[in-house]
């Protein structure tokens, strides 16, 4: 055949019937057929209809079982074959065979009856581009590393890995260094032989031809052909081994050609529409397959033409739209101004684009991006109008979905950090016009991290979204409300003329979201903290006032919170500090800074030591030695506490084993835990790793929790917690008593054995003097009432009674006549690092 071109059919390139058999034909007899007269596929045909298909590739699915090749082909062949007419053009048929990923087809006259088989090869060997070919190079195209399997391996499972991976070849390595190949065909010459065993080396062609990776493409191909051949190998620059090529590589680079051509084709749909109506029926298989909607109209805006993608994206079917008015379509969203300046412009300049509303036909709008040309005839005279459309609604929902969630909160809608700012920054610009005042307001949540820790972040959350109407409702439409994340709330407000106005404002912000919500079955009470900077007063940039109501806030909070400060210069200072601390104190973790001091407690009566408390400090190189009150409430209010926690818990478990190893009898090792960390997810499971990695016994801890978090836990899961901790045979106990809302009935309930009693009601128990005021000898009488009714009451549900702060003999002598069991302060023991724990203990003995 010399008529090898893009339009040749593939009828034109069969050579005779396919090769093909009955269903029950055995596997290994259709594959010495296929062996023999080295057909890559037999067609099986039933009543001389072909039902079915067995390719080289469909081999590899055969195992190691001699008998399986005696089954008949039926259960072996793919089914449906794929069939495409014999008056497909080449170019077509390499399209499908791309798009599919097949190798073979079957080629049908009009009745459906077989005439033979197309195949990938024939595709190659007959696309009549030599020219192309030559130009290429083996290199340029992108046949990579072959899989390459040792000469060891088995035939069967080389056959597995070239069917996971459909490979139609693959390369087997040598001890000696050199390469064979195995290929689809091989396997099937192994299977008409029945030799599918034994081990691949032995199997394989060798040694694997190969070529430059400097030849050319045409090259190539002869060579495959000359050598009745369809792999060969790419030899590098460096001489070795680069690649394994195919007639798929060929194919596939033959197949980007005829892609780049349909391309250059609908890009040049346009200037085909302007050229005439005689290229409009060139253009009519694009406009045909388009994914655009197409239709053409006279100068009346009659439609005259629509292809099927018009009738997808409209619901018109081609019946329905001939004859009838574009205006059809009309959605009444764009106004006759609109359609005005659309006519003028393909009237001025032959050609309009742009984004219109339309409507369906079932009644729905939908925004679609139009282009309409004029279509002119030989003359210049302009006969026709040609619209081309697609629906972009989805893609600008899409897009306007991405814009809101770029600058809002997800969960209360409120505009983020980035719209905020944006807006702050219009807002000052303003101001500087009109000479007026701005208020940046910075709100957070008093104690919402308890919410979240003990009722869980879905109530928190319903929370913060009530919170968030709350703000939006307190102000004007022209005020802004914005969230930055967590519990941190920012607000703009402008156009102040009196700044007692922003004072009243925020007095109502307290009012307001102060106020009791009903979050399910919950009641909630949530209060809030602001600092308010004022422009131009505090500073004149967005960032500087942002952060000086960042600092008012925490001024704020040290206030008592619940309460709102205005920014003054002097807190800068202060504000500053805390921040260089918490800084620090993230670097403090790292850098091993953090030690322990240990203080124990003493029974009353005896004087015998009961338990060691561990207390944490921070070593720090330039401040020296920084105790807990200035570094634990950073802590808590960050995420450090949990990490800081698990240090301690460590530490302290690590050096009561160590103490436990010397003999040194301490009675148990007592750790404060914080709401944080023990609610962590993680605790149960570090508190477990902890014990067992260090071989603390659990009966020699200690727990100390709060009176607020213990009282407060049975709405939260911490009761459950205790009541775990209590059967692994921890102690627990409630520390500060006295200070907070106590129950003693929901006291009964828990598993608490020891109550420390805060050391505010020792502190005014102090020798008697002469300037001794009433009123501090009233506030030492209610004090001494409370602590013997705290006894009293530990006593009578068999708890233990700790009191801290124990300085002086009065107070000690105080606690005996009572009847507390055990006592902690500088008079018995100051804390001591663990080292000088045992002398700490025999100065007290010896006293």
């Amino acid at each position: 055949m010399q008529h090898h071109t893009l339009d040749l059919e593939i009828g034109q390139l069969l050579s005779g019937p396919p090769l093909a058999c009955g269903p029950d034909v055995p596997i290994r007899e259709a594959a010495r057929m296929m062996s023999e007269r080295r057909y890559s596929a037999i067609v099986i045909t039933e009543m001389g209809r072909p039902v079915g298909i067995w390719t080289e590739h469909d081999a590899l699915a055969l195992g190691e079982d001699a008998a399986a090749l005696a089954l008949p082909i039926r259960h072996a062949m793919s089914h449906p074959v794929r069939a495409l007419p014999a008056n497909t053009r080449l170019r077509d048929a390499a399209l499908r065979f791309k798009r599919e990923g097949i190798r073979h087809c079957l080629v049908v006259d009009q009745s459906g009856r077989s005439l033979g088989i197309v195949t990938q090869t024939d595709l190659v060997m007959n696309q009549g581009l030599e020219c192309f070919l030559r130009l290429k190079t083996v290199g340029s195209v992108d046949a990579a590393m072959p899989l390459v399997v040792d000469a060891r391996m088995s035939m069967h499972e080389a056959m597995q890995r070239m069917r996971a991976r459909r490979l139609s070849a693959l390369v087997v390595s040598y001890p000696e260094g050199d390469y064979g190949i195995v290929t689809e065909r091989d396997v099937v010459r192994f299977a008409a032989a029945g030799a599918l065993d034994g081990l691949v080396g032995a199997r394989a062609s060798r040694p694997l031809r190969s070529l430059a990776h400097s030849q050319s493409l045409y090259a190539a191909r002869q060579y495959l052909v000359e050598h009745r051949m369809r792999h060969v190998g790419v030899i590098g620059e460096d001489g070795s081994l680069a690649g394994l090529l195919d007639l798929s590589h060929i194919l596939h680079d033959i197949e980007d050609g005829f892609v780049r051509e349909l391309q250059m084709a609908l890009r040049e749909r346009d200037d085909a529409l302007l050229a005439s109506r005689a290229n409009l029926r060139l253009a009519d298989q694009v406009v045909e397959s388009t994914l655009d909607g197409v239709m053409i109209t006279d100068l009346d805006g009659t439609i005259e033409r629509v292809n099927p993608a018009f009738t997808r994206l409209t619901g018109y079917t081609e019946h329905e739209a001939l004859g009838r008015n574009a205006s059809l379509l009309n959605s009444g969203r764009q106004g006759p101004a609109f359609y005005s300046a659309l006519w003028r412009s393909l009237q001025q300049n032959g050609h309009w684009k742009g984004e219109i509303w339309n409507r369906r036909k079932d009644g729905a709008l939908y925004l679609e991006y139009l282009t309409i040309s004029s279509i002119c005839d030989p003359g210049g005279r302009c006969t026709h109008y040609a619209a081309i459309f697609a629906d972009i609604t989805q893609r600008r929902e899409t897009e306007e979905r991405l814009s809101y969630l770029a600058t809002h909160d997800a969960l209360t809608g409120l505009p983020n950090r980035t719209l905020f700012t944006e807006r702050l920054t219009l807002s000052l610009a303003r101001a500087r016009r009109s000479g007026k005042r701005v208020a940046v307001m910075f709100l957070d949540l008093d104690r919402f991290k308890l919410i979240n820790d003990t009722m869980g972040h879905g109530v928190g959350d319903e929370a913060l979204t009530v919170i968030a109407t709350r703000l939006r409702e307190a102000v004007r439409e022209t005020d802004t409300v914005a969230r930055l994340g967590g519990d941190e709330f920012t607000l703009l407000i402008e156009d102040i003329e009196d700044i007692r106005h922003v004072g009243q404002i925020a007095q109502a912000l307290l009012a307001r979201v102060g106020a009791a919500m009903h979050i399910g079955e919950q009641l909630l009470f949530v209060t809030p903290s602001i600092g308010i900077s004022m422009y131009p007063d505090d500073a004149r940039e967005p960032r500087q006032l942002l952060m000086q109501a960042d600092r008012a806030m925490y001024e704020a909070k040290d206030a008592g919170k619940n309460n709102f400060r205005f920014f003054a210069a002097p807190m800068t200072s202060s504000a500053m500090e805390r921040i260089v601390l918490e800084s620090e104190l993230h670097h403090a973790l790292e850098a091993g800074e953090l030690v322990l001091h240990y203080q124990p407690e003493f029974d009353v009566a005896s004087g015998a030591l009961v338990n060691i408390e561990a207390l944490v400090r921070w070593q720090h190189p330039r401040r020296g030695l920084v105790p807990p009150d200035q570094f634990i409430p950073i802590a808590e209010e960050s995420s450090l506490i949990v990490p800081l926690g698990a240090w301690v818990l460590r530490e302290a478990c690590r050096q009561a084993r160590e103490w436990l190893d010397e003999g040194f009898d301490f009675g148990r090792i007592s750790v404060n835990l914080s709401a944080r960390q023990c609610l962590h997810d993680g605790f149960l499971h570090q508190l477990t790793t902890t014990l067992s990695e260090t071989g603390l016994p659990a009966t020699r801890l200690q727990l100390e929790l709060v009176e607020s978090m213990a009282m407060t836990s049975g709405r939260g899961g911490i009761e459950a917690l205790l009541q775990e901790l209590a059967a692994r045979g921890i102690s627990l106990a409630i520390d500060d008593f006295g200070t907070g809302y106590s129950s003693f009935k929901y006291l009964q309930s828990l598993p608490v054995d020891t109550l420390k009693v805060d050391r505010s009601f020792l502190a005014d128990m102090s020798e008697p003097g002469p300037d001794v005021t009433p009123r501090v000898k009233n506030s030492a009488a209610r004090d001494r009432s409370i602590v013997r009714a705290i006894v009293a009451m530990a006593r009578s549900l068999g708890v233990t009674v700790v009191a801290e702060g124990v300085e002086t003999p009065r107070q000690l002598e105080f606690l005996r006549e009572i009847g507390c069991d055990r006592a902690q302060g500088f008079l018995l023991a100051r804390p001591a690092p663990a080292e000088s724990m045992p002398r700490a203990l025999e100065a007290y003995v010896a006293g």
